[in-house]
């Protein structure tokens, strides 16, 4: 190779390392099954674990390879981190001082990534109060804000009857979340069981959270095969990240999964009770038919 032809290829090297998603030196490693099934999913970031020790450095690697998305949440409350590093248990999904200590180092250093990064560069994208505050993959139409932010609102007619408590900005969260999802539909969350829960063998936050909403959530056992095949390929993204130290330091990550009945997306007649004032839009009734499977990575 002459000189010419050197300096070309480091040009073109450059280049695809600078644009997110194109360098997936880890699908490359899978069988061809498992590129064609998963080349086109994308990860959203529990803001639980975005607010844990681990959220940040999460944020900061896995986007460059895999399609990761944060919530419009969590900038609300990265934005406002003096005032809730001061009452953490409002953004904390169980009350204790370990926890509270860790939520006020996280949103510390979200603060300080958010004033150092470019995060649009690291491959995370978000939805905001609108369009313009978003940042979407030039595959996602315009109409897919519309399309979520009618997802949320019904999910918020689903917690209606649960009362505003402590934990309601991180309820706000999971919403966001949870909508998200749906809305993206190859997508999974990228969540954890925190470590004072584990023994207890409790419900990662985001699913007891579903469970208020009449949204059931199946833990799925480590030897079902499809699990297992999902696994090997988040594990090698989360490795190429240069995050298997998380895994190393056994930490509980979970990959949680919405299954969507493929005719909640072209059921036309909604159920109407008679003499019943409850309104029925298309969207809530999306979420009768909607449950969560998850397992741990």
């Amino acid at each position: 190779m002459n000189f010419s032809q050197k300096l070309l290829s480091k040009k073109q090297k450059a280049n695809n390392n600078s644009i997110p998603y194109l360098n997936f030196t880890a699908k490359k490693q899978l069988p061809n099954s498992m590129l064609d099934r998963y080349q086109n999913w994308s990860c959203v970031l529990d803001p639980a674990l975005a607010l844990s020790h681990y959220g940040v450095a999460i944020a900061e690697n896995l986007g460059k390879e895999i399609e990761l998305w944060v919530v419009r949440e969590l900038w609300n409350i990265i934005s406002n981190a003096e005032f809730y590093a001061q009452r953490a248990e409002l953004v904390t999904s169980n009350v204790n001082t370990r926890q509270s200590a860790e939520t006020i180092w996280s949103l510390k250093e979200w603060e300080k990534t958010k004033q150092e990064k470019d995060l649009a560069r690291l491959g995370v994208y978000w939805l905001g109060d609108n369009l313009q505050e978003s940042f979407l993959p030039s595959n996602k139409p315009v109409e897919f804000f519309k399309q979520w932010e009618s997802l949320a609102k019904a999910l918020d007619n689903r917690h209606e009857s649960v009362p505003s408590d402590e934990g309601e900005i991180l309820t706000s969260a999971f919403r966001d979340t949870i909508a998200l999802t749906a809305g993206l539909k190859s997508a999974f969350i990228l969540t954890y069981q925190p470590s004072t829960e584990f023994g207890n063998a409790s419900l990662p936050p985001i699913c007891e959270m579903l469970t208020t909403w009449g949204i059931s959530s199946q833990a799925i056992d480590k030897h079902n095969p499809i699990a297992a095949m999902e696994r090997q390929y988040i594990l090698k993204l989360i490795i190429r990240a240069g995050l298997g130290k998380l895994l190393l330091a056994e930490v509980r990550l979970v990959a949680f999964h919405l299954v969507i009945p493929a005719t909640s997306e072209t059921d036309t007649q909604l159920p109407i009770e008679q003499n019943s004032t409850k309104k029925y839009t298309q969207e809530s009734y999306f979420w009768n038919k909607v449950k969560g499977v998850w397992y741990y990575l």
